[in-house]
């Protein structure tokens, strides 16, 4: 999916989010967004996928604009993999309920029933399998979501994020919180399966993994390219690089 930012300008509650932001992203490009907490990460992630309008600017999507209509904001949506810091999955229902969920809106009326009865409409059953090897997901598939562990319920969420082979993959700040190990792992899961995949991150570790590095500070771009080392953290952060883009 191939997305382009025209000097983007997002004011909310009378504070500049972003300013002047103009970025494209190819087909198949997997882009980390550097910034330390209020730099505006979220609200750019937010513009892309329709959720905030710009005051200024434009928002283009494989050339169509995503708030000329209803129409193609959904279309938009129905195309976009999220993943979030909260993983935002549905308590009560089970982990396989949610992953098949992602595409209720392709749901045929048998397959609501089937997906009432506990059981997996047939045309699902290949990709949730395959889903279910890729994030090692099998044990728990059966479970209510609010019995897993953190890193269990973090799989779910990337299992379902992908389940629908979007075309643009949206991650933000989804490696927060977890170790080292855990954090390269879910990486390396999001970055699976060839989807424009877009993550913001305040964690340079991170960051260092993606071929494209772009940094925001207060709202605006301030670095756009591969990322090499000490000299272009100072070029992000000035002289203040702030223990959590380093930790």
């Amino acid at each position: 999916m191939r997305i382009e930012l025209r000097d983007i300008h997002v004011t909310l509650a009378d504070r500049p989010v972003l300013t002047e932001v103009g970025l494209s992203f190819r087909e198949g490009e997997q882009v980390a967004i550097l910034g330390p907490s209020g730099a505006g990460k979220t609200t750019l992630l937010r513009v892309i996928v329709g959720a905030v309008a710009p005051q200024r600017g434009a928002v283009l999507v494989d050339g169509i604009d995503p708030h000329a209509s209803r129409a193609a904001l959904t279309m938009l949506r129905r195309s976009i993999g999220c993943v979030r810091q909260r993983d935002d999955l549905v308590r009560g229902v089970t982990a396989r309920t949610n992953i098949l969920a992602s595409v209720a809106y392709q749901w045929r009326l048998r397959d609501w029933g089937s997906v009432l009865l506990g059981n997996v409409p047939r045309r699902y059953r290949d990709r949730l399998a395959e889903v279910t090897m890729r994030y090692e997901i099998a044990e728990v598939l059966a479970a209510p979501v609010e019995r897993l562990s953190g890193g269990q319920r973090q799989r779910v969420a990337v299992a379902r994020a992908v389940f629908g082979r979007p075309r643009l993959l949206l991650a933000d700040e989804s490696t927060s919180g977890l170790d080292p190990v855990r954090a390269t792992r879910a990486l390396d899961d999001l970055q699976y399966g060839g989807a424009t995949l877009i993550a913001t991150t305040h964690d340079l570790r991170i960051a260092q993994r993606f071929p494209r590095v772009i940094a925001l500070r207060d709202g605006a771009v301030v670095f756009d390219g591969g990322f090499t080392g000490p000299a272009d953290l100072r070029r992000i952060y000035g002289d203040d690089t702030g223990t959590e883009t380093v930790a």
